[in-house]
């Protein structure tokens, strides 16, 4: 499993408070007349836009004696925007039979019982299995609807870890598409819509069954972001990279990320990775440097607008 070196990151800032939208840095030679600093801009806000070359970042001041470039980027992460986020999450769990090969030991209950711990008190949470318990077939079980307490969440979870293996397959996209509507639909739209999926293996069923373009969709037209936990490999998954570069597909389609962990030893700290990607996004730290035209003019603050090239507009206000 790749390294948390994220995680760990996510932590330190979490410990010394949040990423701030900008950071003023040393100039190397001090002068009243420059300035230098690194704006955060996440790259969901320029999607379309992939290692962007200088030129695709555009700043501007709204002081006329005040002047601004670009003089480099870096990738990185950064808390989300809105510290205060209300998080709506559905958490979709994989009760198939192949668990009881690769996962005998049961660890991944505590795994995802701590990653609920971890969030947010107010996060509206819900619960479904898939396939069904049932001895008829379903795609999915509602254990704890949307809007459900992390005691209620925790309670379904421990009666999972007794209960039986499904014996009605792996009906991933199926679930994914009529499952997002069932919960998150009505979730107030001030409210990020986040599903968190675990499974061991490929989309299984045997009956007719939607497609991951299904499946994208629904996640789309309301609004959801799909973040995947992959437990497997090459010999316990058949066509292990396909099914990992459409779930890799999916999930950046939406804003979401997949976790591929290979040992069920792992899992806690999959799911800990879980946790950072709700909490963190991608972005770039853009190194910005503003200097003053004339010398004679001090302004107190400075508006520093910066745009990618197809994205939206960051605003940061910078005091000189």
């Amino acid at each position: 499993m790749r390294q948390l070196g994220w995680f760990w990151m996510a932590l330190a800032l979490g410990l010394t408070g949040c990423a701030p939208e900008y950071r003023a840095v040393p100039l190397g030679t001090a002068s009243s007349n420059y300035r230098a600093v690194n704006i955060v801009y996440f790259r969901s806000d320029a999607p379309r836009v992939s290692n962007p070359d200088l030129s695709a970042f555009v700043v501007s001041t709204d002081v006329p004696t005040v002047r601004a470039e670009v003089v480099g980027y870096k990738p990185g992460k950064a808390r989300r925007p809105h510290r205060q986020r209300n998080l709506s999450l559905m958490i979709a769990w994989d009760q198939s039979s192949s668990l009881s090969e690769t996962d005998p030991e049961r660890k991944r209950f505590p795994a995802v019982e701590q990653l609920v711990r971890n969030l947010p008190d107010t996060a509206r949470l819900g619960l479904v299995n898939f396939a069904s318990l049932g001895a008829s077939y379903a795609d999915y079980d509602v254990c704890a609807p949307m809007g459900s307490s992390k005691a209620r969440v925790l309670s379904e979870l421990e009666r999972l870890s007794g209960s039986p293996f499904s014996v009605h397959g792996t009906p991933l996209w199926n679930t994914l598409t009529r499952a997002i509507p069932q919960m998150l639909a009505n979730e107030p739209p001030d409210r990020e819509r986040w599903v968190v999926l675990f499974t061991d293996g490929q989309n299984e069923i045997g009956v007719p069954t939607l497609s991951e373009t299904d499946a994208l969709q629904a996640a789309q037209q309301h609004k959801v972001r799909l973040v995947f936990v992959l437990l497997g490999n090459e010999q316990t998954i058949s066509r292990y990279h396909e099914v990992r570069q459409t779930l890799e597909y999916l999930a950046n389609a939406t804003g979401g990320a997949v976790v591929a962990v290979e040992q069920a030893q792992d899992l806690r700290e999959a799911f800990g990775e879980v946790l950072d990607t709700l909490e963190y996004a991608p972005c770039y730290y853009v190194h910005v440097r503003l200097y003053k035209t004339d010398a004679s003019r001090q302004p107190e603050q400075v508006q520093v607008r910066l745009l990618v090239a197809d994205g939206k507009e960051r605003v940061v206000n910078v005091r000189w």
